[in-house]
Order: C-alpha cells, then structure tokens, then sequence
C-alpha cells in the first residue's frame, strides 16, 4: 500500500513538468521580449511603446485563457448517472450481459442516454460505478469520468472537455497570435544579426532564441489550432475523431453534428461580446446534447430542423423492444 501510494505522488509529480517547463519558457519569452528587445535594443521610443502595447495585450489574454484552461476543473457527470446503493448490489450480483444489459436499460429509461458500446450496451464505467452520459469518457491520468471528454492536455496538465474547452480554444488562438507578434516584430532584427550587423552578444542570443522558438511554437499551433476548427465545426471531440461513437443502430460520426453555426454556439454561447474572453459561455450542460436525428417520446423520427436524408435510427424501448425507423428522401 504504501509502496503504490508513493508512486502514486510520483506520477502526479512528474504530470506537472511539462506545464513546468511551458511556464519556464513564457516567463523567459517576456523578459527577453520586454527587457532585452523592446527596451535595450529598440531605440526609437514610439515603436518601442507601440510593440510593448500590442505584446502586453496579446501576453494578457494568452495568460488569462492559459490560466483558465489549467485551473477549470473538468465536469464529472451527475449524481442522477450514478448507480444509486440499492442497484449497486443488483447490478453486482448478476453475471449474465443479458440480465446486467436489462438492469441498465431500466435504470436509464429516464435518461438522455444514446451512445452504446461497440456491442451495443449501455456505457458504464466500472472504475466510477456510474453509467455514461453521452460523450463521457473515463480519463486514465485523471482517475475520473469527464463530460464530453476532447483529451487529457499532458502541457495543461488538465483535462479538456466540457468545462474548460471553449478555454482549450482560445488558448491555442492567444498562444499563436503570441507567438507570430513576436516573430513579426523580431524579423528585422534577426535579419540583421544574420546579415551580422548585430554586435551584441546577449541580444544576439536572445533574439535567436525568441525566434526559434516562436516559430516553432507558432507552427506547431497553427496545425492545433487549425485542426481544433475542424473539429469544432464538425462538433466532434478528439476521442470521437480517434473513434467512431455507437449508437442503438451501429457506429456514427455526424449524429452530434447539428450544423456549423449551432457547433460552434454550443461551444461559445449565444452572447457575441463574450466570444474573445475566457469565460463560460458554452450552452447545455454537459449531460446531453441536440442530435441531428431524435426519437420523440411516441418513438417517432423527429429532426432538429433539417430535411431527410435517408438516415436509419434504431432505437431501444424501455420495454426492451427494438424500434427502427427508417426516414426516405
């Protein structure tokens, strides 16, 4: 016991280096910027206040989302999702897929439940004893079930999902506008110490560095970031890209897909002047979320506002009768 607790502590020890390391660089990108570049080496006083204003707001909005995304805690589903402990040992005590597929399809019949495993069972997490919601996934580093789960961020140490993704993105947005002001207003220099008209030597190291590394970084977020929009669009997290979600009727990879303007509102809420700022604003609450198709309560085909495509849904009745209904152009 004690031997797997002190690994334990190790292991979230070693979670928090490589966030170590990004706060590292960033403090060491705003002293160089500010100090060596901007201060020492900028002579002329106009271009000087100018690029430490657009640094300054791009450094303030970059920290406010990095902090929000690091310290937003996950959501974890509901109570309602948990086996409550007069299940549990009904649950515990049958061995049959059959009996325990029946004893979860009663207990969910008052849930917004859709998702199922790959052969077609409710999702249920044995480590959390608690089933599923649509889009939640158990994170091995975390311990815990997290709502519509993207991935777990090792540079974040945090998980990304729900509560904190709207955060995740403009993270990604602040880091790369960061990371291109400081290459846009370095370049001259860089040209000039590469041209070797740059004699001095901390400025030379630092502005060497900045450059490296910025444009490292800037690439490397650009392909983030650019990837993230896909995804955003399509209303797709990352653990869905990587794999397909089953439903009743098989796999699916544009059920949750309900257009690319209602993607994105789910993400940043309805409220336009909130869009650039770091705050909650997503809509829902991580539990459920619209569908491109839907059964209505009678078992009838019911659309979110969007025309027939030839789509098939099988649904599960609480009674445990398998409806299908098939929707024609």
């Amino acid at each position: 016991m004690l031997r797997s607790a002190c690994l334990r502590r190790c292991a979230l020890l070693l979670c928090w280096i490589p966030l170590t390391i990004v706060v590292i660089v960033v403090m060491w990108s705003y002293y160089a910027y500010v100090v060596h570049f901007s201060w020492l080496y900028i002579f002329s006083r106009p271009f000087s206040v100018a690029y430490l204003c657009l640094f300054h707001v791009c450094f303030g909005m970059f920290s406010w989302s990095f902090w929000k995304a690091v310290s937003t805690p996950p959501s974890f589903p509901s109570a309602e999702f948990q086996l409550v402990p007069s299940e549990s040992p009904l649950y515990e005590q049958e061995h049959g897929d059959m009996e325990k597929s029946h004893i979860f399809l009663e207990i969910t019949q008052n849930l917004p439940i859709h998702t199922r495993t790959a052969t077609g069972a409710i999702r249920f997490c044995l480590d959390c004893q608690l089933i599923k919601p649509d889009r939640c996934h158990h994170c091995s580093v975390c311990q815990t079930c997290v709502l519509k789960m993207d991935h777990h961020c090792p540079w974040l140490n945090n998980c990304i999902g729900f509560s904190n993704y709207k955060f995740f993105m403009l993270f990604l947005l602040y880091s790369l506008l960061y990371c291109l002001l400081i290459v846009t207003t370095i370049t001259p220099t860089f040209i000039r110490l590469w041209l070797g008209q740059l004699f001095d030597t901390c400025v030379k190291l630092h502005v060497l560095f900045l450059m490296l590394v910025s444009t490292m970084f800037a690439v490397t977020l650009c392909f983030l970031l650019i990837f993230h929009i896909w995804l955003l669009t399509r209303n797709k997290t990352t653990l869905e890209w990587l794999s397909v979600p089953f439903f009743s009727d098989g796999p699916s990879s544009e059920v949750f897909d309900v257009g690319v303007r209602a993607n994105f509102l789910q993400v940043f809420g309805k409220k336009k002047a909130l869009w650039p700022f770091p705050v909650f604003t997503s809509e829902g609450d991580g539990h459920s979320f619209p569908l491109k198709w839907q059964m209505s309560s009678n078992n009838t085909l019911a659309m979110n506002g969007h025309e027939s495509h030839g789509y098939v849904l099988t649904s599960v009745s609480p009674e445990g009768v398998s409806v299908t209904i098939a929707a024609d152009d």
